[in-house]
């Protein structure tokens, strides 16, 4: 059923004098088009689309282009390994040709179909929900979860706990809502508005769904299918799985550069950005001190990011406005000390946005909040009081340059956790000498490779999907009568693609795929090893974490016999929209109908967006009365007693 924001909205005015949205509430509509309805459930980095762009949201003009046709009704069936009765695949060419709404990604038209919590069946095909399985009569399966983010909440709050009999181990007892994180780094919300406590999801409509321990997993035997765990108290215990999944996230990646990880903070968890806004509050308290030297002032003062993405740009952006909204008030013979520099390896700001997008964050915080970009830059030292960085710019030095900071904020890439980086080693050691993918390799339906009964979702898991080229021989005889051409394969896409993820909207070009041009043996398999090469796993985000635990979560529960959960559709992704705030009241959204670049109503949008997000409404109410307190009385400048005790 689609979903999207009802119309009555509760206005109040913001603190820039734009209008303020209460949290909106879901209601059903006919429709699926509304792009506030399909991002309002995901978040994250945003992949090549269609790039349309309006200067606002008043007067934004939306449209559709073509969507994906089924197979031709002279196409030869596809009969392929693991095609099977219980893997009625067939059924989703009808699914693509009846879905409503669509867009052109940029690099060849597909339907695209935005995601929703309150039609989670949409993710499998129309013919696996009007025929279930054999009922499951069966004892409870224990499934075993580890970790509390975005994969894993989702995963276990959607199983069916008349079939599974589900424990959570996690260090952390809550979920953390990580897209409003900078907001608490500089105190525009607080802590609370970004956590749920875990206890409180793992019931249902009073009735309990799940355990939960404190503890994180340090070793598993796959072999006895038993997981080994130290709680935060010192306690040591074990237990037996049927199933495992695995969904410990991730860690920021420092790209081996020494002593990043001793001089500089991250921005992962709540008490990271606990850590900050500390760390910014210590600054200035130190530097208003009568007895600080001036160049000591514009040290500890000057806050440096490193990573151009969205959480160092929205990093960035709430930082210049506690500076220039607040600060300025309390520290205002500090405010000509006060200094921030982003710096990004990249050509651009938000890479995976438009580039009139990434243009209009760069002017923002360049011109309107004063914040100095080293783009084209790549950082090569740090130090507690200095980062050193080289350009990359053809014909610019090739010396490092150095600048001193008081705060480094590091903002860039993702890493393994311990665990993982175990796992690997102990099982998928690489003996050819390739890079291999990071994270644990998985196949389309989230197995653990030669281990059936694991699984692993979100940013420690990389699918590694069958690959197209080794089902050339088959493909070719079932093309009919002569050789096969680009054009057919198309044709074939609807059905393909649950076997092969690389063949969905968003991981190949289509435009390859328009040719009539016929393909004999050889060029027909190098063709499908081009679409094998071009694939990359879900990135790491939020909006794809989230979507991957609903998934399984529904693989579960319709495939509840072990040996039916191999003959699930593949995973696909689906692209919703990207936020993020650039400071000065201004937001940036990169939607499948339309960009928005700033405007009245940007603001707004991001924060009824990011509201609606919250998985309860604990959190959306806790977010909405701190951004009312934010917008009455300012942004809390306190620090911790135990602080002074530094």
């Amino acid at each position: 059923m689609a979903m999207c924001f009802s119309s009555t909205l509760g206005v109040l005015p913001s603190r820039k004098g734009v209008p303020f949205a209460f949290a909106p509430e879901f209601r059903p509509l006919p429709s699926s088009r509304s792009p506030l309805r399909s991002l309002a459930r995901s978040t994250g980095p945003s992949f090549d689309v269609a790039r349309r762009s309006v200067a606002g949201v008043a007067g934004v003009n939306s449209r559709n282009a073509g969507a994906l046709g089924g197979p031709s009704a002279c196409s030869p069936a596809l009969s392929l390994p693991g095609v099977t009765p219980r893997n009625p695949l067939g059924s989703v060419g009808d699914r693509e040709r009846s879905a409503s709404g669509g867009f052109s990604p940029s690099r060849g038209e597909a339907k695209m179909r935005p995601f929703s919590t309150f039609s989670l069946k949409n993710l499998l095909p129309n013919r696996l929900k009007a025929a279930p399985t054999r009922p499951y009569t069966g004892p409870t399966q224990k499934v075993v979860v580890l970790g509390t983010g975005w994969a894993s909440v989702n995963f276990f709050r959607h199983l069916d706990p008349n079939i599974y009999d589900v424990t959570v181990i996690s260090p952390r007892n809550y979920f953390t809502f990580t897209p409003l994180l900078p907001s608490v780094c500089a105190g525009t919300l607080s802590p609370l508005s970004c956590i749920e406590p875990v206890r409180s999801l793992t019931y249902r409509k009073g009735r309990k769904v799940a355990d939960f321990y404190e503890a994180h997993c340090t070793d598993v035997d796959f072999k006895n299918r038993i997981v080994a765990c130290d709680s935060r108290q010192g306690g040591h215990f074990k237990l037996k799985y049927d199933y495992l999944v695995i969904a410990v996230g991730s860690e920021t990646n420092t790209f081996g550069i020494k002593d990043v990880a001793a001089n500089a903070f991250f921005l992962k968890e709540v008490e990271h950005a606990m850590a900050i806004r500390k760390k910014v509050m210590n600054n200035f308290e130190l530097a208003a001190l009568p007895q600080t030297p001036e160049k000591e002032r514009d040290r500890l003062l000057h806050f440096v990011i490193v990573g151009g993405g969205p959480t160092g740009v929205e990093s960035a952006a709430e930082f210049a406005d506690f500076i220039k909204e607040d600060m300025s008030k309390y520290f205002p013979q500090l405010i000509p000390h006060v200094s921030i520099s982003l710096i990004e390896g990249g050509s651009r700001l938000l890479g995976t946005y438009p580039p009139d997008i990434s243009a209009f964050a760069e002017k923002t915080l360049r011109d309107e909040l004063h914040v100095k970009l080293l783009l084209r830059s790549t950082v090569v030292g740090v130090d507690a009081n200095s980062v050193r960085y080289v350009s990359t710019e053809a014909g610019a030095s090739k010396e490092p340059k150095e600048m001193l900071h008081g705060f480094l904020l590091w903002a860039s890439g993702v890493g393994e956790v311990p665990l993982v980086k175990k796992i690997v080693a102990q099982n998928y050691p690489q003996t050819d000498g390739k890079s291999r993918l990071r994270g644990l390799p998985v196949d389309p339906q989230f197995r653990l490779l030669n281990q059936p009964n694991v699984y692993a979702l979100g940013d420690c898991a990389a699918i590694a999907p069958p690959r197209l080229a080794d089902a050339a021989q088959e493909l070719f005889s079932k093309a009919g009568a002569g050789e096969p051409t680009p054009q057919w394969l198309r044709h074939q896409i609807p059905v393909l693609s649950q076997q092969f993820p690389q063949l969905s909207p968003l991981k190949f070009n289509f435009d390859k795929l328009e040719s009539n041009e016929r393909l004999p043996a050889d060029r027909f398999k190098s063709f499908l090893a081009e679409i094998d090469a071009a694939y990359r796993p879900p990135a790491p985000t939020a909006q794809n974490a989230r979507q991957e635990g609903i998934y399984l979560a529904q693989v579960f529960n319709q495939f509840p016999h072990p040996e039916e959960k191999a003959n699930a559709p593949a995973f696909q992704e689906t692209w919703s929209g990207s936020l993020a705030y650039v400071g000065s009241g201004q937001a940036v959204a990169h939607l499948p109908y339309f960009t928005i670049k700033g405007g009245s109503l940007s603001l707004p949008f991001w924060k009824a967006v990011y509201t609606q997000m919250q998985i309860t409404w604990r959190s959306r109410t806790i977010c909405l009365f701190d951004w009312l307190k934010t917008f009455f009385a300012g942004r809390d400048v306190g620090r911790d007693h135990e602080y002074y005790n530094h």
